[in-house]
């Protein structure tokens, strides 16, 4: 019991880096996310891989190993040829999730891949292509350096007539103006405006369903990583309760000693601050980068998140 609250209250932590990190993320392509955009998240890959962060993951090999498969199909180089990745939530299941893929694309060996399926399909839409794989995965240029993919082809459909200037973009939205907040350093962010409609696993959380809109992002400052998880709840009330759980949760974690395995997970917890102000819950973490990347690169610990 004590080993997993350790590592749910660590996971409060680095939850951010590690949504992330499976990605390969310039700044956000705001033409391409629709008005009706539930929550966008984004990292900028130039900004990560000048961290002293990635430099130590890297000496790790862990990306090499994750990436040396598209290295070889694509002949492309994921740390130097992708400035960024945005990912686009448009509703609650992965049909409404969007993918954006902007850098220096290898187009004609990516179409040439998805031409390898016996099922797939090219289906003029406006001024682009849509590329089918089976009837579950779609993906379109919207030109030669930024690709669009989702499993749903209503999704992708909406991220093209918000580029095409079919339809309005979220420009004016709360969620758009969300962003605004991020700090120019920052190499990971995001904005969810309502965690309500992520979905019914999301909703059955305690923690979740006092929580009305969440805001995070990670930077790094002087060799450390500092990480932000703001959540806004509808009542003070609630934002005390969503704080009081987290409190729980992180002495739970403290409870375990901090012995082996966990030594390093429990150091973390300590790291964190819980911060109160009316209906917001602030978590802030500010921790030395080359800590962080022994954590990730141990063979315990979150190892096999990367694995």
């Amino acid at each position: 019991m004590h080993k997993k609250a350790t590592l749910a209250a660590a996971a409060l932590i680095v939850l951010a880096l590690f949504l992330a990190v499976p990605a390969w993320p310039g700044t956000i392509p705001a033409s391409l996310v629709p008005e009706g955009a539930r929550w966008i998240a984004h990292l900028d890959m130039e900004k990560f891989v000048a961290t002293d962060l990635y430099g130590y993951l890297e000496k790790d090999g862990r990306f090499q190993i994750k990436g040396r498969d598209i290295d070889r199909w694509l002949k492309m180089d994921l740390a130097k040829d992708i400035k960024g990745v945005t990912v686009i939530g448009l509703g609650p299941d992965d049909a409404n999730i969007v993918f954006a893929v902007e850098g220096t694309l290898d187009k004609a060996g990516i179409i040439a891949l998805v031409a390898l399926d016996k099922e797939h399909q090219e289906t003029p839409y406006g001024a682009y292509t849509l590329y089918s794989s089976g009837s579950d995965e779609y993906g379109a240029f919207v030109n030669d350096n930024l690709l669009v993919f989702s499993e749903g082809r209503a999704a992708i459909e909406k991220v093209l007539d918000a580029a095409g200037g079919k339809a309005k973009t979220f420009a004016g939205t709360k969620l758009a103006a969300s962003l605004k907040e991020v700090p120019a350093g920052a190499f990971l962010s995001g904005v969810i405006e309502d965690l309500s409609g992520l979905g019914k696993e999301i909703n059955q959380s305690k923690l979740i369903e006092k929580a009305s809109g969440l805001f995070f992002l990670a930077q790094e400052k002087q060799s450390r990583l500092q990480l932000r998880l703001q959540m806004n709840a509808d009542t003070p009330e609630n934002a005390k309760n969503i704080a009081d759980l987290v409190q729980g949760v992180m002495a739970l974690g403290r409870m375990s000693g901090g012995e082996g395995d966990m030594a390093g997970l429990a150091t973390l917890v300590d790291g964190i601050q819980v911060k109160l102000d009316g209906k917001t819950v602030r978590l802030e973490f500010d921790g030395a980068s080359q800590d962080i990347a022994k954590l990730l690169s141990s063979r315990h610990g979150f190892s096999h998140l990367l694995d």
